[in-house]
């Protein structure tokens, strides 16, 4: 084992035990050294490491602290791998959304106020009514946002917004009269997905919530786009999520 690992194993075992806890300063550098019997450029290095997954935190010069351990924190390593996934390492993450946002979407039938569902509908419609663009972009977004926010469980919910930012990097609903067709299978599902919601109906709602993200695997696999980065001239096309 290299002596960074040994570094890192031995922070990461003080974290899990809880002999340091989130906000709590790591111990100084010569402590640490001599407890893990590594050099200085070996314990920064781990630091380092920990940091990037989102477990330490540093500022300037001064000695690294437990992060808080948020949902965002601990999401930060995934949320900068995510966007380098090839397609096929994505689409094997797709059984767990599948999972996931099944879940989200029979808490969500339970968690909902009628006031969020009858918002949840009109979304649906909206986006049905609205060409491939930036704005059916948004409404879908706005429509699933609403249904993982409802669940309020905010690990799900970070881990959601991560991988379904990837998804949204490959725009299939331009693809000519295919495009419009699947665009047309996504719009319906949306409806009755919200309808099931609205009717407090947890299971029908994680149903078909699973199988919307399965038409999804589908489509993915059999187009095998090429995802468009952020920023590029294609970005005003319309993506799958």
């Amino acid at each position: 084992m290299s002596a960074v690992e040994t570094a890192r194993l031995g922070l990461a075992r003080m974290i899990a035990s809880g002999e340091i806890g989130s906000g709590d300063r790591l111990p100084s550098e010569a402590e640490l050294c001599e407890r893990f019997g590594v050099s200085r450029s070996s314990l920064r290095e781990a630091q380092k490491m920990l940091a990037v997954a989102g477990a330490l935190t540093t500022s300037g010069g001064s000695s690294a602290t437990v992060s808080d351990m948020s949902a965002q924190s601990i999401m930060s390593g995934l949320e900068m791998v995510f966007p380098l996934l090839p397609l096929n390492r994505f689409l094997e993450l797709l059984p767990l959304r599948e999972v996931l946002e099944g879940h989200v979407a029979a808490l969500a039938a339970a968690r909902l106020t009628d006031a969020e569902c009858a918002r949840l509908i009109e979304l649906a419609d909206e986006l049905t009514r609205t060409e491939p663009s930036d704005l059916a972009q948004q409404l879908d977004a706005d429509f699933h946002q609403l249904i993982i926010s409802g669940a309020k469980d905010e690990m799900i919910a970070q881990l959601l917004s991560i991988v379904r930012r990837r998804g949204r990097d490959y725009r299939i609903f331009d693809e000519g009269s295919h495009g419009h067709e699947m665009k047309a299978i996504s719009d319906a599902a949306h409806r009755e997905l919200a309808l099931a919601i609205a009717a407090r109906d947890p299971e029908t709602a994680r149903f078909l919530a699973m199988q919307h993200v399965r038409a999804t695997f589908v489509w993915l696999s059999g187009l095998q786009p090429v995802p468009t980065v952020e920023g590029s001239d294609d970005a005003d096309q319309s993506r799958v999520h």
